[in-house]
């Protein structure tokens, strides 16, 4: 054994200079060969090689990162895709590439700066937010990274987003699990800030900021807005762990474990919560039997804007805002119908002040004050109504038709009473006037100057503004007009004069002053 190794030296002395040009030849082949493979592999193409890839190429081919080739992001060596490489041709391989994205690739030189993360971005639908609010902070137990919210690898599914597009299941997860009804753990307004523009829903112009200024909390309104609660099956864990023991961990090591130290999304262990606005209050909803046993139908219908003797609808603008019986009917009195079994609730003038600010429950106190001249004023014009017919001829036909429009009066009075007045006072004054003015035209036939008896102020649609909401509130003794000073309460109260007299009123909120009658006495 000893001579062979004495042989062998003394035939590497003899052929040293063939074998060093041997070796070098091989180590020269072996290192061009790496250098290529190494140059080959980090090259995005050949991700496309394996057949399992190729729709995860395809989607980066369309992303916004098409250009930057897939080791620059993903955490992939030289030696790590040769690995990958040798376990393909030995159909070791696993279907679900490793896609992780470590954030200082994100945040190289090259790509996205540390300067960004503090700068406001927007986000659809006009919301803003910063990056540094997310990433430089712990949330809810764990710290996020990039991907936590950026899809890192995806296929193509109906609900993919993009390649490195937000997925907006992290961000429904982080704000709403765990949150109050119609709520988010960081508030509506942190995403969406004061809504500036004008909404219609429900056939009506809605504008959110007054209802905002007087902390009207969101979730008055809009009662659900997600779908999901983001629970974690226990199927998801055995999907990783199939371990025969487990160790019992809080949330927040949960948390620290799975998305601080490896990484994982969100929407892999959690259920999926859905956000949108997917119920609101709704008027047509109301349920008076939550506190009443016997349904109010008079005064639901009355508020409703329907159920009169009419052929014509006219909801209360409250009913098209959305506003249920228990938004106004607020206060609960020591002691409701015993037989029935009620509790009764109370409007109350306090709810105005609530939604639309100061001397709105002076406003209240007009209603009421205003709906009792009304119906009382009414109720005279169908004393003497009643008495004009009995003192009228014509013939049956005539009579029957004017029978039947005071019958239809007495029935519209007799459902305002029930429905009580200020539940729309609207439509209140049109069955009235409507019933008023359907009983005159039908004793015309009889007598074609008969007038009928006085209405009331009240029912003057150009001059009740002061019966039923300037009575008491916003009526000053002086209005500025045209830069000076006019005396408002002397021109109503002593002169007397109507609202018309001097204002447009066919558009409320919009009143132009009539000059002419300035002229007319100045």
């Amino acid at each position: 054994m000893k001579n062979f190794f004495i042989e062998m030296i003394n035939v590497c002395r003899r052929h040293l200079k063939g074998l060093i040009i041997f070796l070098g030849i091989v180590i020269g082949i072996i290192v061009i060969s790496f250098s290529f493979l190494a140059y080959k592999v980090t090259d995005s193409e050949f991700c496309d090689s394996c057949h399992y890839m190729e729709p995860y190429v395809r989607h980066w081919e369309t992303s916004s990162h098409a250009g930057i080739d897939c080791v620059n992001c993903h955490d992939y060596s030289a030696g790590s895709m040769t690995l990958a490489m040798l376990k393909y041709i030995t159909n070791t391989y696993e279907m679900r590439p490793k896609a992780d994205v470590p954030d200082e690739n994100c945040l190289s030189a090259d790509c996205h700066t540390h300067e960004t993360l503090d700068e406001d971005q927007k986000f659809r639908k006009d919301i803003i937010f910063k990056h540094s609010d997310h990433l430089e902070k712990e949330l809810r137990g764990g710290k996020l990274h990039c991907t936590s919210c950026h899809n890192q690898i995806v296929q193509y599914t109906d609900d993919d987003q993009g390649h490195m597009a937000v997925n907006d299941k992290s961000c429904f997860l982080c704000h709403f699990k765990d949150a109050g009804v119609g709520e988010a753990i960081t508030g509506c307004n942190s995403c969406h800030g004061m809504p500036k523009k004008e909404v219609e829903h429900a056939g009506f112009i809605f504008n959110h900021e007054p209802y905002l200024k007087l902390e009207v909390k969101c979730n008055q309104c809009h009662i659900q807005i997600v779908q999901g609660d983001g629970t974690v099956p226990e199927s998801r864990c055995h999907d990783c762990h199939v371990e025969r023991s487990r160790t019992q961990l809080s949330e927040i090591e949960l948390h620290k474990i799975h998305v601080t130290e490896n990484r994982l999304d969100c929407y892999k262990c959690h259920s999926d919560i859905k956000h949108g606005n997917y119920s609101m209050v709704g008027a047509l909803d109301i349920q008076c039997e939550n506190c009443h046993l016997r349904q109010h139908n008079k005064p639901k219908q009355l508020y409703m804007g329907i159920g009169g003797k009419a052929d014509i609808d006219m909801p209360s603008s409250m009913f098209a805002a959305q506003v249920t019986c228990t938004g106004c009917h607020t206060h609960i009195t020591p002691e409701g119908e015993i037989m029935a079994e009620q509790e009764k609730r109370e409007a109350n003038r306090n709810s105005c002040v609530i939604c639309h600010g100061d001397n709105y429950d002076l406003m209240f106190d007009n209603w009421l004050s205003g709906s009792k001249k009304v119906l009382s004023d009414y109720k005279n014009f169908l004393s003497q109504a009643k008495i004009d017919f009995s003192n009228a001829g014509g013939s049956k036909k005539v009579r029957r038709d004017i029978r039947s429009a005071l019958s239809n009066a007495e029935e519209n009075y007799n459902f305002v009473v029930e429905g009580h007045f200020p539940h729309n006072i609207k439509y209140s004054i049109f069955l009235l006037n409507k019933s008023a003015d359907d009983f005159i035209i039908a004793m015309r036939n009889v007598n074609m100057k008969y007038n009928g008896p006085a209405r009331g102020d009240g029912l003057d649609n150009e001059n009740n503004c002061a019966v039923f909401c300037h009575g008491k509130t916003f009526n000053p003794n002086t209005v500025r007009y045209e830069g000076k000073e006019l005396p408002h309460r002397l021109h109503f109260e002593d002169m007397e004069l109507k609202c018309a007299d001097c204002h447009s009123v066919a558009e409320h909120g919009k009143t132009k002053v009539n000059q002419s009658v300035c002229t007319d006495c100045h």
